[in-house]
């Protein structure tokens, strides 16, 4: 009771309040910036919080990832981009709302929905915390590795107009992944002998260009603002009401969140996910799912933001990272003097409901923030398309390499744009490719676990039993949801196209297996095995796409129009966006002449002036301000611009790409 009055006296302290007030503003602005996160939000203030005491840091650290997943919503919905991998899920409908002209009401909901499920999942890790431990052991490697599998499934099943095609985007995904250095060997895989590639294709190069770059080029394509109307007043209160509305929902999606974000290292990245298969798998109209349905934002959102609170779970009592920006948190507890562990509940009870009070103060003021500003900002989607996508692509570059500091991530962002554009061009799964990607060395490390604790008799155990029922039963689920949701495809023109699209998919996996062949068959079996199995997809999805193309009478076989639905999408404008693509390739070069500062400020003028001359002023201000946050972010992160040519040859000041101080 002493340790409960006591935490209770600190968490009302002004100073604590306002360490939390002011980590919480950290984490909605890096939050706001796509490819940062709460993650580059840690890296910012570790250096600094081994002063303070122990309240103090942990006000901070907590205040910087609790609205984390609540201000990554800003770019998931407005420009569908998924700000943080917590956020993929709300882009499916968030996106589709945002263009529909209810920005306003997709975000009031998002974050509302938010704030309801961090308070819920703090409010659960405060009455679970003794009670925790046997159900976190209760998961072995093996049941993690099944929970994954589900929720690859998911995803998969999901995402796309055609189940086979989104299971193939996961595979896909995760051959990507398993490029760099095998886990258990140590092996390269597929790294052409460059360190580039040692560890791997770097998430925010992979993430920004499937989804950041199509966005943009389809922008343009469409040469209008992302939303031709906006109707705030209704929005605002439409959102909050339909949160209210559907508040089974958020009970329902916040404890899966809770439950998922115990289990370590899964939470962030399937939650979301899972949250919105199990709403689509419970509702009996799933029509406007992918289309704007504001319950596909109400599920993720208040799932991602309830898994903080279960994701503290094993990182306070075991020291595992519930999620990545739990490592991080993790080194703070460190350079505060906290060992994580089961002193936690005993000795530092006091420090632990700190914590957890903390989580929910923030998450209520991070909320409110975005709350009181969403009809502001939700006005950006009524931005003239060649003012805004300069500005986004800017953005996009620096986030890219802010990542590694290096310029082959500016060639990967290019080449995975690419793939975006055709993913999204020939209706293959984005998102599917982007979580088997992230997913892949976890799968791999857990499937070698596995076998190594149990070999095959993981499968008897009475959670894994639970796990592959639910497995099966979300195959059968989608499938018959899928069945019921066909579209014409007599229309579709550029069948041919699609069908010569998966000779070029089949590279990856048939060069990759020919790399790796001679390698050490522990580090060589997982990605072969991939590659064999993406191999039969793929041939199977050419023959369903040749046969139907063909109007043949293979396709009258009741299975194979079954899984061969919706095999072919409409691709109106992808020439036209191939062409708008050429200009990032053209800034890319700009760049490598005359360094980031330089070659941004004349990209965007010379973008918005050839749209219209009139807005010259303005695209003056514009570069202006938007170069004074990137030097403010860049003297923060210490991070020095790309230098062009021109810095070879003349020494620049820091601020145009120079040498820092």
């Amino acid at each position: 009771m002493e340790q409960f009055i006591s935490s209770l006296v600190q968490l009302f302290e002004f100073t604590h309040l306002l360490y939390l007030f002011g980590g919480t503003l950290l984490g909605l602005t890096v939050g706001i910036l796509p490819g940062l996160g709460g993650t580059s939000g840690l890296a910012l203030v570790l250096p600094f919080v081994f002063n303070l005491q122990p309240s103090y840091a942990l006000a901070m650290m907590i205040g910087i990832l609790a609205p984390t997943t609540t201000s990554d919503t800003f770019p998931a919905v407005l420009m569908g981009i998924p700000g943080t991998a917590g956020s993929q899920a709300t882009v499916m409908d968030g996106f589709p709302l945002s263009k529909a002209g209810e920005a306003a009401r997709a975000l009031s909901a998002a974050f509302f929905s938010s704030l309801l499920g961090g308070i819920f999942g703090a409010f659960i890790l405060s009455i679970s915390i003794y009670y925790a431990i046997p159900i976190i052991m209760a998961f072995g490697f093996g049941e993690q590795f099944l929970l994954i599998i589900l929720a690859l499934l998911m995803v998969g099943a999901l995402t796309g107009d055609n189940f086979i095609k989104g299971i193939t985007a996961c595979f896909l995904g995760l051959i990507i992944g398993s490029i760099g250095t095998a886990p258990i060997t140590g092996d390269p895989r597929f790294t052409f002998n460059t360190l580039y590639l040692i560890e791997g294709v770097p998430l925010v190069v992979v993430g920004m260009g499937l989804f950041a770059i199509p966005e943009i080029v389809g922008l343009l394509d469409s040469k209008g603002a992302i939303a031709k109307s906006l109707n705030i007043e209704k929005g605002w209160f439409q959102g909050i009401k339909d949160v209210l509305n559907n508040w089974f929902i958020v009970i329902r999606c916040s404890t899966i969140g809770c439950i998922v974000g115990a289990l370590p290292g899964l939470g962030g990245t399937v939650v979301d996910w899972i949250a919105y298969s199990h709403l689509r798998q419970t509702t009996n109209d799933t029509s406007m799912f992918g289309k704007g349905d504001i319950r596909g934002v109400i599920a993720p959102e208040s799932a991602n933001n309830a898994k903080e609170g279960g994701a503290l779970i094993p990182t306070l009592l075991f020291g595992i990272p519930g999620s990545g920006n739990k490592v991080l948190l993790l080194g703070g507890f460190v350079l505060i003097g906290i060992e994580p562990g089961l002193d936690m509940v005993t000795t530092n009870l006091d420090l632990t409901y700190l914590m957890i009070w903390s989580l929910a103060i923030a998450n209520i003021l991070g909320a409110g923030i975005c709350i009181l500003f969403a009809n502001h900002i939700s006005k950006l989607t009524l931005v003239r398309y060649y003012i805004l996508a300069p500005v986004m692509i800017v953005l996009i570059f620096f986030a890219t390499f802010n990542y590694n500091r290096d310029w082959i991530d500016f060639i990967g962002l290019l080449t995975f744009g690419m793939i975006g554009i055709t993913f999204k061009a020939y209706g293959w799964s984005r998102p599917a490719l982007l979580i088997g990607f992230f997913l892949s060395t976890k799968v791999e490390l857990l499937s070698y676990q596995t076998y190594a604790v149990y070999g095959l008799t993981f499968i008897h155990r009475p959670v894994s039993i639970i796990l592959i029922i639910l497995c099966l039963s979300t195959i059968l689920l989608l499938l018959r949801q899928k069945f019921g949701e066909s579209k014409n495809s007599n229309s579709i023109k550029n069948k041919n196209h699609q069908i010569y699209f998966i000779f070029l998919l089949l590279v990856l996996p048939i060069m990759m297996s020919v790399v790796i062949y001679d390698l050490d068959y522990r580090a060589n079996i997982y990605p072969i095995t991939l590659c064999f199995v993406t191999i039969i997809l793929l041939s199977i999805i050419f023959l369903l796409k040749y046969f139907e193309s063909n109007n043949s009478l293979f396709m009258k076989n009741i299975l194979l129009r079954y899984i061969g639905l919706n095999i072919f999408e409409e691709s109106s404008g992808y020439n036209n966006q191939f062409v708008y693509f050429s200009g990032l390739i053209i800034y890319l070069f700009m760049n490598y002449i005359f360094g980031f500062p330089i070659a941004s400020v004349m990209f965007i003028n010379i973008f918005i002036v050839m749209h219209n001359k009139k807005d010259f002023k303005l695209s003056i201000m514009i570069s202006i301000i938007l170069l004074s946050i990137l030097w403010l972010l860049s003297s923060l992160l210490t991070l020095q611009f790309p230098n062009g040519l021109i810095g070879e040859i003349i020494d620049m000041p820091w601020w145009l790409g120079g040498e820092l101080n």
